[in-house]
């Protein structure tokens, strides 16, 4: 498993202003045409009117966590209207979410080929092959969400992440910047990359940077608490290493990613 994945940055892993996919965002407003079903036998519906209630109870079955339920929602409403592009981008998004690779694709594909000037889309296929780890294909959905909308803050903070990963850590905060982050919280989202990426130090800098920009800022403190933590059993590790023992009921991967306890 991923370091990513099993570091316990509770607390410190929450990213800056308007980052990651548009399950992080407030779902939109409730089409009117899902009180229809409410309305009696009399009201007829058409295909797109059906096609509207589908992907609202995809929505709402997503957030009650009935996955299997919310895809059926979804596949309906394609059968009933084959160009909901929204419907593919959520089928991309459960598909991504079971690790699904080619299904997401397939579905972040069709949902371009019936909107390919929708940054939202492009923003969270770029979001997708962030997580899984294929930055270069992130950086390029990222950078075509940005050329249709120069402004979009969310793609501006993905790009950010991106960078960051891949050793870019004066592009990362540009980007940061640009989405509209402040100093202190782009600087500890940098400092959270860094730290996944088990560069420890460099993270532990950064925060205190962070700190120094916005004294008040918890993700500052709670970052610095961690990084100086990890970097404490890095060195621990080392030394165990070094001289060719464990010390007794320790795990050294528990220590590699023990991080001090977070918002208490």
């Amino acid at each position: 498993m991923r370091l990513d994945r099993r570091i316990g940055w509770a607390g410190v892993a929450t990213l800056g202003l308007l980052g990651g996919c548009q399950d992080l965002n407030p779902r939109p407003k409730e089409h009117a045409s899902s009180t229809f079903l409410d309305s009696g036998p009399q009201v007829r519906l058409s295909k797109r009117q059906m096609a509207d209630v589908q992907v609202s109870m995809g929505r709402t079955a997503e957030e009650q966590g009935q996955f299997d339920q919310a895809r059926s929602a979804y596949l309906s409403a394609l059968e009933r209207d084959p160009k909901r592009a929204d419907a593919e981008l959520r089928l991309a998004i459960l598909d991504d979410r079971k690790g699904d690779e080619a299904g997401t694709e397939r579905h972040f594909a069709r949902a371009l080929s019936l909107r390919p000037k929708d940054p939202e889309i492009l923003c969270d296929q770029g979001y997708s092959r962030y997580l899984r780890r294929r930055w270069g294909d992130a950086e390029f959905s990222l950078k075509q969400a940005l050329k249709i909308d120069p402004s979009h803050a969310r793609s501006h903070t993905n790009l950010g992440l991106v960078l960051a990963r891949q050793g870019d850590d004066s592009g990362a905060l540009a980007e940061f910047a640009r989405a509209g982050l402040d100093p202190a919280d782009a600087r500890s989202n940098l400092g959270l990359i860094l730290a996944l990426e088990g560069r420890f130090e460099e993270s532990k800098r950064e925060y205190a940077l962070a700190l120094a920009a916005k004294p008040t800022s918890n993700r500052a403190k709670e970052g610095l608490a961690a990084a100086t933590v990890a970097l404490n059993a890095k060195s621990d590790l080392r030394s165990i290493a070094a001289n060719g023992q464990a010390k007794p009921g320790v795990d050294p991967a528990l220590v590699r990613t023990s991080v001090a306890p977070s918002g208490r």
